[in-house]
């Protein structure tokens, strides 16, 4: 217990190079997903970014009165390309304005957690930002009906951290929650950067696809647009809070 509260307590130091350098590769391992080989570093990659999407929209919709049944994010290569969804939240609403809060809430959750991540490094509370995502993580592997795979992870991620406290060794316990930390803030960031270019993307295609934008649209009546701006305005804020913050 007294080696699990000296971790806890354990400033970290930020390296914002290494999120920034772990946020190019996550790009361009997104970019370059089709390429073989890097189908399944995509998914490892963004199951942060995805797993905290999908976990604003819950947020979200039992904020503003709404249920949730399930939460699922797609390991499967195949299946990604099939349905075109990297994963999914099955909430339940009986007033539009739930609806459409629980689909404004997948697109600020990863800013926020980003933010977090930054600000409790900063000011050295580490501990909040990792909690933050193991009680994610947990209520993830509760609610999901895809129990195999986050149940594996569970299972490697709970046996590393009992070997490393049954050997006594504080030193590589901090240094693997420093990596996994600078980990996480790094696909973070990659994916607010990816997902300005997405939403871009999708707002302007010629073709007709359906995505949280649309879905806005067919309860709002507002163009697709409006929430575009909304999205993007709202992370390059986030961006400049930070960098406001840090550097000046």
């Amino acid at each position: 217990m007294q080696l699990f509260k000296e971790i806890i307590s354990t400033p970290m130091t930020l390296h914002l190079y290494l999120v920034v350098i772990i946020a190019i590769i996550y790009m361009t391992v997104h970019h370059y997903r089709n390429r073989p080989g890097l189908a399944v570093t995509d998914i490892i990659l963004n199951y942060i970014p995805v797993l905290t999407h999908e976990f604003g929209h819950i947020v979200f919709n039992k904020i503003s009165g709404g249920r949730t049944e399930d939460l699922v994010i797609v390991t499967s290569p195949r299946e990604r390309i099939a349905t075109s969804q990297q994963g999914f939240a099955i909430t339940r609403a009986s007033r539009r304005s739930t609806m459409i809060i629980t689909t404004l809430g997948g697109y600020v959750m990863p800013p926020l957690m980003l933010a977090l991540g930054i600000f409790s490094a900063y000011f050295h509370y580490p501990s909040l930002f990792v909690l933050s995502y193991l009680l994610i993580f947990i209520y993830f592997v509760c609610i999901t009906s895809r129990k195999g795979i986050p149940i594996l992870i569970a299972i490697l991620l709970g046996l590393m951290i009992y070997l490393l406290i049954q050997n006594n060794q504080p030193e590589m316990i901090v240094l693997i929650l420093s990596i996994v930390y600078h980990f996480i803030l790094g696909v973070l960031f990659g994916e607010l950067l990816q997902s300005i270019w997405t939403m871009l993307r999708l707002t302007f295609t010629q073709y007709p696809i359906e995505w949280d934008g649309t879905a806005l649209r067919n309860l709002t009546h507002l163009p697709v647009v409006v929430f575009t701006t909304l999205w993007v305005a709202f992370n390059f804020y986030v961006v400049y809070a930070i960098v406001k913050y840090l550097l000046f």
